[in-house]
């Protein structure tokens, strides 16, 4: 690596913005070798985050810099529209290049984004075993522990002895079959799984000792159509770094390590954020600006029309409010509060249905203390809004009834924030899907609707 670049890059953690400048002053001086040895020099996850910070143009150059195996480590690691952006312009003989050199549940991932067309084309050219690896893996749900696992695995028979065993790995990490070896897995001849041989246990373990005798049966299994948040779960409960997946007969079909299930969080982390604020599955490095509008149109739409219901509620008290015009010049602070309780309790539910911090079966206990947390803070701010009443309109009556329709609406909407996720997780949808804007146009039509009719039967 030329000195200047040692100067510029810190040994240890070089920020995301250091390397883009010193990458961007070699593409723009045409330093070509300069630049592909300081790729060269970088961990492929760090030169992922380089490419997602890169327009297009530089990007492709960047990836035509690398080598061919730093792209077949490099493509896994970036986001799905830089990842189609770059598949869009490879040949379908280098693409099915790529597949065959990538472990079986990054090659299924690769291998979705492609057109049916192409996937055909590129799938066919791949030699037969790596075809039906993706193929298979292709067949499962990509949201399910099936879609997540990856086939490469080290199995054992019964009947087999440690020597055998340890001989089965040796070769398995020769052929470069398989990265990380957590576990050897033990089978009876009709491929269903019997337990589990660690590494330390073999080792340690006389080599005619059969692995029948020094297996662990007790084991995590993963269903193969477990959705993927559950399997998220599993992994955090029992603190597992490896764990296999088997079919509904018991017969083993694949394994889930944690570094899948990392990125199973972020993703389920991002997409319920997404919908919480409205803007559905979007990625955060989206390029396309009609894919951006996609997927936030909906939800615009959804608030849009669910508040023309607001319009009509206000229009049928259109008599009440010329009398009491007065009770019209707090309705966006109802409104506004009422909305931002309902978010919060929808935020709460929603966060601990997805770490399973709060069980479907405390829907009841979880709404009551919803109730009581909105009643708690109702009275406070109920108050609060009935001084500021007195002080600017010296009427008690005013203050009573405004304050008052603030409580039952703030309980009401806590009701309606809670309930509404435990209701889409009832009927096995996404609780997310109560998201910011589903919410706001909820508990804005009730809350109006019952501010008018508390407050106009109070005053009239």
């Amino acid at each position: 690596m030329p000195e200047d670049i040692q100067k510029i890059i810190p040994v240890d953690s070089p920020s995301l913005e250091e390397l883009h400048h010193t990458l961007n002053e070699l593409l723009e001086e045409e330093k070509f070798k300069e630049a592909r040895e300081f790729l060269g020099n970088l961990h492929h996850a760090e030169i992922a985050r380089l490419m997602s910070s890169l327009g297009a143009l530089e990007r492709n150059i960047v990836f035509d810099l690398l080598e061919k195996e730093s792209q077949h480590d490099v493509l896994p690691e970036l986001e799905e529209p830089d990842q189609e952006e770059l598949l869009d312009r490879l040949s379908d003989e280098r693409i099915g290049d790529i597949l065959e050199q990538l472990d079986s549940d990054d090659a299924a991932d690769i291998a979705g984004l492609l057109d049916e067309s192409v996937r055909s084309r590129v799938l066919e050219a791949t030699e037969a075993e790596d075809r039906e690896e993706v193929e298979k893996l292709l067949s499962y749900d990509e949201e399910s522990a099936g879609g997540l696992m990856a086939l490469e695995l080290v199995t054992v028979s019964d009947k087999a002895i440690a020597r055998d065993a340890i001989e089965t790995v040796r070769k398995a990490r020769e052929a470069e079959e398989i990265e990380d070896i957590h576990y050897v897995y033990v089978l009876d001849h009709e491929l269903h799984l019997k337990g589990r041989l660690s590494i330390l246990d073999l080792m340690l373990a006389p080599g005619k000792q059969p692995v029948s005798e020094i297996l662990d049966p007790d084991m995590i299994t993963i269903s193969s159509d477990l959705d993927q948040e559950e399997v998220a779960r599993i992994f955090r409960r029992y603190d597992l770094i490896s764990a296999p997946v088997v079919e509904n007969d018991g017969k083993l079909v694949g394994r889930i390590t944690v570094d899948d299930i990392v990125d199973v969080i972020q993703d389920e982390a991002e997409e319920d954020l997404g919908f919480l604020g409205g803007v559905g599955e979007e990625e955060v490095s989206e390029r396309s600006l009609f894919r951006a509008s996609r997927a936030r149109l909906p939800w615009l739409l959804i608030a849009f029309f669910g508040e023309l219901l607001s319009v009509l509620v206000l229009a049928s008290y259109e008599t009440e409010l010329a009398t009491l015009l007065v009770i019209a010049f707090f309705i966006p602070v109802v409104i506004a509060v009422a909305g931002n309780v309902g978010i919060q309790s929808s935020t709460i539910v929603v966060r601990g249905l997805a770490t399973g911090d709060i069980p479907l079966h405390h829907t009841f206990k979880r709404i009551g203390r919803e109730v009581i947390v909105g009643f708690i803070n109702g009275i406070v701010i109920s108050l609060l809004f009935a001084g500021v009443i007195i002080l600017w309109q010296r009427d008690l009556k005013v203050a009573f009834a405004v304050s008052f329709s603030l409580i039952c609406v703030i309980v009401i909407a806590a009701v309606t924030g809670a309930m509404i996720p435990f209701a889409l997780k009832k009927f096995k949808q996404d609780p997310a899907h109560a998201s910011g804007p589903f919410i706001t146009m909820t508990n804005d039509v009730i809350g109006l609707a019952v501010y008018m009719i508390l407050t106009t039967n109070i005053l009239l």
